[in-house]
């Protein structure tokens, strides 16, 4: 549990493709709430450089700030993350599958043919797609990562003085936050996480990722035919998404999609996937599935221009506040 009785706070930390971005919460007479909010920018630099240039607008921000903890937990960049949906009896049947091994053999032995990453560096997690009564075949989520990566955010962090609980990654701490923010969490719900350098669709129900696929938005947004490019490329992006989502999964019946992040606050980004997908859009501030005496003197947060860039903070927070993990 990350609250205790010598620590009454934690630190929940994003580290986004295009910024680091935390929030402090702490437990004031068993309510649950915000003490601080802070982000910075990563300088531009290639994927290797990654950790090394999270690490170091980390630092940055605690030096700027007066942390009450150093207790974190933190959710690991989506672009350096390789994600894939492994059915095991499909598995059985491929030529050289590993017949007879666990279900841990079956998901390695399928990553180790799509990793862009030496096999032997190969560290991952997964859980079930469907409920064990649902009558579905047997279907897994799987995330995988570079051992030697997670080591280095470790190590970063250990120097930092900060002791980090638990790695995640960005799309379950936003199952989380929208099994909070929604009316009826049983029905699967769309998500677009849109930042400055790479986005993702995912699909959320009771808490649990179904689905994730990472896309890049490239064309320049600073005319009208940039703009339009962009959405263009979003809805084809998404349409991908549902149709694996109706062929393959068998799932038809999103209730919405809720958009986070870079430009999500744009009615015209909600206006144009709603009238392609006929679904209904809305960008929500992560703090609305906060109580309003949560939210201490960060109810600047309930902007929606400020609060979805903290959309990855908030779910996290509010995924092992209470100490629970998975």
């Amino acid at each position: 549990m990350l609250f205790t009785s010598k620590s009454d706070a934690t630190l929940a930390i994003d580290l986004g493709p295009d910024a680091v971005r935390l929030i402090e919460l702490r437990l004031r007479k068993a309510q649950l709430t915000i003490t601080l909010s802070a982000q910075q920018a990563l300088e531009d630099g290639p994927l290797a450089t990654l950790p090394t240039r999270h690490l170091a607008a980390l630092a940055a921000l605690l030096g700027q700030h007066r942390l009450h903890t150093r207790s974190a937990i933190a959710a690991m960049p989506t672009n350096m993350v390789v994600t894939r949906t492994v059915q095991p009896d499909k598995a059985n049947a491929g030529p050289g599958a590993p017949a007879g091994k666990s279900l841990e053999d079956h998901i390695r032995w399928t990553l180790q043919n799509c990793l862009p990453f030496d096999p032997r560096d190969l560290l991952f997690d997964y859980w079930p797609i469907h409920e064990a009564n649902s009558g579905k075949p047997p279907e897994f989520m799987v995330v995988a990562t570079q051992a030697s990566v997670v080591e280095q955010y470790m190590r970063g962090f250990e120097k930092l003085k900060l002791t980090c609980a638990h790695l995640d990654v960005a799309p379950c701490a936003l199952a989380t936050l929208i099994s909070h923010s929604v009316e009826n969490s049983d029905a699967p719900v769309g998500t677009i996480a849109l930042s400055q350098h790479l986005d993702f669709f995912a699909i959320a129900e009771r808490g649990r990722v179904l689905f994730w696929r990472p896309f890049e938005l490239p064309h320049p947004q600073d005319t009208d035919a940039g703009a339009q490019a962009n959405l263009d490329r979003m809805g084809d992006e998404i349409s991908k998404c549902v149709s694996h989502m109706v062929g393959a999964m068998h799932v038809d019946n999103l209730s919405e999609v809720l958009l986070y992040g870079c430009g999500s606050e744009n009615l015209l980004v909600g206006e144009y996937l709603k009238n392609r997908f006929h679904i209904p859009v809305r960008s929500p501030s992560p703090l609305d599935a906060l109580p309003v005496q949560a939210r201490g003197d960060y109810a600047s947060l309930a902007d929606g221009r400020v609060g979805t860039h903290y959309c990855t903070a908030m779910g996290l927070a509010m995924k092992y506040a209470g100490g629970q993990h998975g």
